[in-house]
């Protein structure tokens, strides 16, 4: 019967929450019993408010032996860096609980210093960043991840797969595939990095060529290859390729390819503490005059403007 402890930090979302409680809940009528118990917390108890304005009330940390731990953060998990919730933390996992953490809940597991052998799944956008703060630290680009006394959903939807092995590891593989039949829901069974995921979902539903030429592109934000190459590379002629991006998404290969490099940099921007030069870099500009440019042009402000929006709450 496991207890499950499901820690909130100010402005979590309530989807990440309903993605844990709402499978658990259907696995207990199929059990016809209470096999699942949960109950909220957060750090001083009180009502917690969700990014959606909604609030949910919570018990204070205690020391109840709980056998999963879940914590649910916000898109901006320093606030909720805290003495007393990192070393509660520490304190459950040296009890021998399952730790689990929810999208930017992995930051706060890393400064509490509990991924030094086991991996979070982490966003694509956040990945960078958190691995530069805390290179000691082990982040996987993955959608969950359920490894020995580990838990962890890169946020969004993934929390039900996240969910769904934690139930396949404490009931079976059958309750699992039941439960997720009952909410109407199909596993994505991805285990490959999250950003090939979307050239093999939705863009290959499109075109598989379309999706093979974006995958290209993804794996060479850095140092980017040349349009001639990709058409090489997929043995198809030029116009083509551009006929295909003109139809399916209205732009050049080329205009396609400076977007995803400039929203990478945006990524990096909000979630990185990389320099801006570096960021122009590492995002296949070599001139940070024309990277400037063309950020601006593209998001209509300048990527210094981008950084600071998060110092001053806009973001």
């Amino acid at each position: 019967m496991p207890r499950v402890a499901i820690v909130l930090t100010d402005s979590f979302p309530i989807l990440s929450l309903t993605l844990v409680t709402e499978p658990l809940r259907v696995a207990n009528r199929e059990l016809a019993q209470k096999s699942w118990q949960w109950r909220i917390l957060s750090t001083f108890g009180g009502p917690v408010r969700s990014s959606s304005g909604l609030e949910i009330q919570s018990q204070p940390l205690d020391e109840a032996q709980d056998d999963i731990v879940l914590l649910i953060s916000a898109y901006a998990p320093e606030i909720a860096l805290t003495k007393p919730l990192l070393s509660w933390l520490r304190r459950r996992a040296r009890a021998g609980a399952l730790m689990g953490c929810v999208d930017t809940g992995a930051m706060i597991f890393a400064e509490a210093g509990l991924l030094a052998k086991t991996p979070a799944a982490v966003h694509h956008e956040a990945l960078r960043g958190y691995r530069e703060a805390y290179a000691d630290q082990m982040f996987v680009d993955r959608l969950h991840d359920l490894s020995g006394d580990r838990c962890s959903s890169a946020g969004g939807v993934a929390t039900f797969d996240m969910t769904l092995a934690l139930i396949e590891r404490f009931n079976t593989r059958d309750m699992s595939r039941r439960v997720a039949e009952i909410l109407n829901y199909r596993p994505s069974g991805h285990v490959r990095d999250q950003k090939k995921m979307v050239a093999e979902t939705s863009l290959s539903k499109l075109d598989r060529t379309l999706g093979r030429a974006v995958d290209l592109m993804l794996g060479n934000l850095s140092e980017p290859i040349a349009i001639s190459k990709i058409v090489e590379q997929l043995a198809i002629p030029h116009w083509t390729l551009a006929r295909l991006f003109q139809r399916h998404l209205n732009q050049s290969p080329a205009a396609y390819y400076r977007h995803v490099r400039l929203s990478e940099a945006k990524n990096l921007l909000l979630n990185s503490s990389y320099r801006i030069s570096a960021i122009a870099g590492m995002c296949g500009f070599d001139n940070p005059e024309s990277f400037s440019r063309a950020y601006k042009r593209r998001f209509g402000e300048t990527a210094s403007q981008t950084r600071s929006s998060l110092s001053d709450g806009t973001r």
